[in-house]
């Protein structure tokens, strides 16, 4: 079974977020189950810049992030390249959600391609593909 997951979700992991405990039990679910996380590569560059809002923020120093980008490296994610066709896709998905940005349709995208869950964080997203009949697309706490 193959779970799309997002930036948010990987992150919580290592950040005092609201719904880390959540996330970090889902994951570890997810991987005591067998499940195989994926993402689009989008996710790598997502986690860093987060990482580095949380040290300007000061929630957290340079050298904590750098660990933390190992424990994330250890959840085996596997990142997905884009593809012209993903592109294609996410191009489609964000214009059907109504967004200005492309960047959350890529997750979007890659789960539809890879017939699988996409589990977030980001109640925009998730209400969004709500509305418009998506039904496999999950966010995180409910």
């Amino acid at each position: 079974m193959n779970i799309i997951i997002d930036a948010n979700l990987v992150a919580a992991t290592v950040l005092p977020l609201p719904y880390s405990d959540q996330a970090t039990q889902k994951i570890t679910t997810w991987k005591h189950t067998g499940a195989e996380l994926l993402a689009p590569l989008l996710l790598e560059y997502e986690v860093v810049a987060a990482l580095r809002r949380a040290v300007v923020a000061g929630l957290m120093t340079t050298d904590f992030a750098v660990k933390a980008l190992g424990q994330i490296s250890a959840l085996n994610i596997q990142c997905t390249p884009p593809t012209p066709e993903l592109h294609r896709q996410a191009l489609r998905w964000a214009d059907r959600l109504g967004h200005s940005k492309a960047y959350d349709a890529q997750y979007v995208a890659l789960a539809e391609q890879q017939q699988a869950e996409l589990w977030t964080a980001d109640r925009r997203l998730a209400n969004g593909t709500r509305q418009v009949g998506v039904t496999w697309v999950h966010l995180i706490g409910e």
